[in-house]
């Protein structure tokens, strides 16, 4: 019989956990006897040495621009287990199962600056003569428009705090107004 590199491995790997299960056995029955763990061991690995051990390095037929029905299962898989492995974006996933291409928007090119002669006339509108601000909205409501940039807050005098508690009074806790 013919094992593959996998299967001796795992051969070897079972007569590893057998010997390190021998290790662990304890006695739970006054006068139990003990397995023989090695001659288990040493048995599945008679069967794994006693046998021919092939490679399997058949060619993989990855076929590029195909989706996933459109491989073998085996090539299917090992393809979908790297892209779920994160190294690429999941959309190359989510492409190579179900057909779908999501593309990023383009960005639009900036018109070169002298080219602007396709470009409709267009009108500004004052709102008031003292207007001095872009329009930012046009509010119904009211008829007009809404301004779209604001003037920065004025500074105004810092206000004087008005004590309510008398100088000197001490409140009944331990803790002491800071004014």
């Amino acid at each position: 019989m013919v094992l593959s590199e996998i299967e001796q491995q795992q051969a070897y790997r079972e007569a590893r956990e057998i010997m390190k299960l021998g290790q662990k056995w304890q006695q739970l029955m006054p006068g139990e006897k003990r397995p023989n763990f090695e001659r288990a061991a040493k048995e599945v690995l008679r069967r794994a040495l006693g046998h021919q051990v092939q490679k399997n390095v058949e060619a993989l037929d990855v076929r590029e621009g195909k989706l996933m029905h459109e491989h073998a299962p085996r090539e299917a898989h090992l393809i979908e287990r790297y892209l779920k492995s994160g190294t690429v974006h999941p959309d190359v996933l989510h492409s190579f199962v179900h057909g779908d291409v999501h593309t990023d928007p383009q960005k639009p090119q900036l018109p070169q600056v002298g080219d602007m002669h396709d470009l409709p006339d267009f009108d500004v509108f004052v709102q008031h003569q003292g207007d001095q601000h872009y329009p930012g909205h046009w509010n119904p409501g009211t008829g007009e428009f809404t301004a779209g940039h604001h003037d920065p807050h004025q500074m105004q005098a810092p206000r004087e705090v008005v004590h309510q508690i008398p100088e000197g009074t001490t409140l009944p806790s331990s803790y002491e107004a800071v004014h």
